[in-house]
């Protein structure tokens, strides 16, 4: 069993915050107390003393824990992953992110199973929703839906996550239990897919939503 987790890289870019997969030492050591952080910290405490089934048992309690940020799952599930307890079937989705790279950068759009959702424009700025908003609500339980749709024609992505997609492609990336599982194509390609454009587009009324939102539409 590998009791030794990653090290945080040098520099997280906000991109980075939005796959629940930083390494153990980066998201125990946030400056927060209560509940799932503490037992965050207890997995890695239990991790640097030489007690990795203490540690897995402080992540599989966040994981059975209710009404927490869909990110906490996603930490908890990759690091007990990556010390060899593997989840039960069937695979579970958290969040979505949509990534299309255009020629000034990626437009970034990620959204949770508890209805949070950030919108990152290349071009620079943002919309953060971490609030109930009923409408987007909504259109994020017909996304996660759809990614429920897909993931059963794709295996698991093995290996670091990839770096940003190459101008002119979109990547679509289901977040879940399991790791991460997307698709990508040149933009118009996934936006034409049978499965996947539909998500595509409904990601897209998500961005909009948010942006008209963020202005006072």
């Amino acid at each position: 069993m590998n009791t030794t987790l990653e090290q945080a890289p040098e520099q997280t870019t906000v991109r980075d915050m939005l796959f629940g997969d930083l390494p153990l030492n980066q998201w125990a050591g946030v400056n927060a107390e209560g509940m799932p952080w503490n037992l965050f910290k207890q997995a890695k405490h239990s991790l640097d003393t030489g007690h990795p089934d203490e540690a897995i048992q402080a992540l599989r309690a966040i994981v059975g824990t209710p009404a927490l940020e869909s990110r906490h799952y996603l930490q908890a599930s990759h690091f007990l992953r990556q010390l060899g307890d593997l989840p039960p079937s069937p695979v579970k989705i958290y969040g979505m992110v949509v990534e299309v790279a255009l020629n000034g950068g990626v437009d970034l759009l990620a959204v949770y199973t508890d209805h949070t959702a950030r919108y990152y424009n290349y071009a620079g700025g943002g919309v953060v929703l971490d609030q109930e908003d009923a409408e987007i609500s909504t259109r994020i339980d017909d996304v996660i839906r759809y990614g429920y749709e897909i993931v059963p024609h794709i295996g698991p992505w093995e290996g670091e996550r990839p770096g940003a997609p190459a101008n002119g492609y979109a990547r679509l990336n289901m977040l879940t239990s399991h790791g991460l599982y997307f698709g990508e194509a040149p933009q118009m390609t996934l936006f034409n897919d049978p499965l996947a454009g539909k998500t595509m587009y409904a990601m897209l009324n998500i961005m909009e939503a948010l942006i008209n939102k963020s202005n006072g539409i």
